[in-house]
């Protein structure tokens, strides 16, 4: 075998032997440690620690990942939960640290204890390989259970595919429909409910009231439905059927809550108009947008809710599934469905928080410069709405082919304020100036 093919095969099986080895058992303690804990963004708790492993450790405080603790004392907490004599435990616990912050002080430290604990010269030689997996085996569980957090959070964080979508077969429409109608029924069943159906051409009421009035509701959702698709088409971004889409409409809170907790088993709170999901259906099979309605005792803003999600529904099948920056995202639904039902004045109530905000001395950027699950849609989620639907209705009003180009477009390599300006002639600092002043001096 040739010397470079003998490297490279050592080097897959040291890697190899890394990861494997990377994971570093619970370690349960005869007896709780009390400690005091700073953490990297200058919290400081009492906990009295039970456990830890490569990942966190927990106790009285819950689990607080190791990413949360600088090296040092991350050290410092480690040296109070290895009992003495314990040689493997200080192996381990010094991964955990050079996981953390591979070279420094603390670093150094940690092996110098650790070999001061009885390790031998062989493990403390793999310390530092073993700590380059365990930050990495960290790191990737750390991003799944932010993406498991954000889907309860919200589908519309989940990742979409960048595929435009394609027109479908009448026949493959109809067992499209019959399948997507299955699940929606499914989900409603799993919420202890069964419903009346109503059906357009191109949307499946499903209530549970049998009132002769949502007749009419179901006729104003295929109007938005064709509406919002001419418009689209106005806009040279297609909309691709893919079967009648079902809107679930439940008739009270508890039963609101039960289905949101069915569908991605969140807060139902978290979702005061609408809840759009996107399970894997048909074939060929693909994200197919259902469609929940929190109900309200007034029915013309049950009416936008339903808007609300039918928008997100109607987005969703526009060009490809791909979503457009959070802030959009979130906007753009709510200025089409107060378009589509301005007689439930929630136009008013969207803008509350962020004029108020905004004639503050603020402006859109805490929208346009996060995701969700960050910054202000986690501090302070009505805030990042209510910025966002302002932002999103001002540019509506002013350009709004551009604004469903730039929701829509296929995305591409082009970094997002390029793509910004292309599309609307202008900066991303330019439209959040405008809009700023704009909002500084008119309702």
């Amino acid at each position: 075998m040739p010397k470079s093919a003998k490297l490279s095969a050592l080097t897959a099986v040291l890697a190899t032997y890394a990861v494997a080895q990377a994971d570093i058992p619970v370690r349960n303690l005869a007896t709780r440690a009390q400690v005091e804990v700073k953490t990297v963004d200058g919290r400081e708790f009492h906990c009295e620690v039970g456990k830890w492993d490569g990942f966190s450790f927990s106790g009285s405080c819950g689990e607080v990942s190791w990413d949360r603790l600088k090296a040092g004392p991350a050290l410092g907490l480690l040296k109070r939960l290895v009992e003495a004599g314990d040689p493997d435990a200080c192996a381990e616990a010094a991964t955990v640290v050079l996981s953390i912050e591979a070279e420094g002080a603390a670093a150094r430290n940690a092996i110098d204890w650790a070999r001061a604990g009885g390790v031998s010269r062989e493990r403390i030689a793999r310390i530092g390989v073993e700590a380059a997996a365990l930050a990495e085996s960290r790191a990737r569980r750390s991003a799944e259970e932010r993406a498991e957090r954000l889907a309860r959070s919200t589908p519309e964080a989940a990742p979409f595919t960048n595929q435009p979508w394609k027109p479908l077969h009448s026949d493959d429409l109809d067992a499209i429909a019959a399948a997507t109608l299955e699940e929606a029924r499914a989900l409603l069943g799993r919420s202890g409910g069964s419903a009346t159906l109503h059906q357009t051409a191109h949307v499946t009421l499903l209530a549970e009231s049998g009132d002769a009035s949502l007749v009419r509701d179901v006729a104003a959702l295929e109007r938005f439905y064709r509406a919002w698709r001419a418009t689209l088409e106005e806009a040279s971004i297609p909309l691709a059927d893919q079967g009648r889409i079902p809107v679930i409409l439940v008739s009270d809170r508890d039963r609101w809550r039960l289905l949101v907790q069915a569908a991605i088993g969140g807060d139902a709170t978290r979702f005061p108009d609408a809840l759009t999901v996107y399970p894997t259906i048909g074939t060929p099979a693909a994200p197919r947008p259902i469609v929940l309605v929190r109900p309200d005792a007034d029915p013309i803003r049950q009416r936008s809710n339903a808007a609300v999600g039918l928008a997100r529904a109607v987005l969703h099948l526009s060009g490809g599934p791909a979503r457009p920056p959070a802030w959009l995202n979130e906007g753009l639904p709510r200025v089409m469905a107060d378009r589509a039902v301005p007689e439930a004045k929630c136009d008013a109530t969207l803008r509350t928080r962020g004029l108020a905000a905004i004639r503050a001395g603020g402006d859109f950027s805490p929208v346009l410069t996060a995701r969700y699950g960050e910054g202000v849609w986690e501090s302070d989620p009505e805030l990042a709405k209510s910025l966002s639907y302002m932002l999103a209705r001002w540019l509506e009003e002013n350009a709004l082919p551009a604004l469903l180009r730039y929701a829509k477009e296929i995305r591409t390599s082009e970094p997002e304020e390029a793509r910004f300006k292309r599309i609307f002639g202008m900066s991303v600092e330019d439209a959040n100036g405008r809009a700023t002043l704009w909002f500084r001096t008119n309702d």
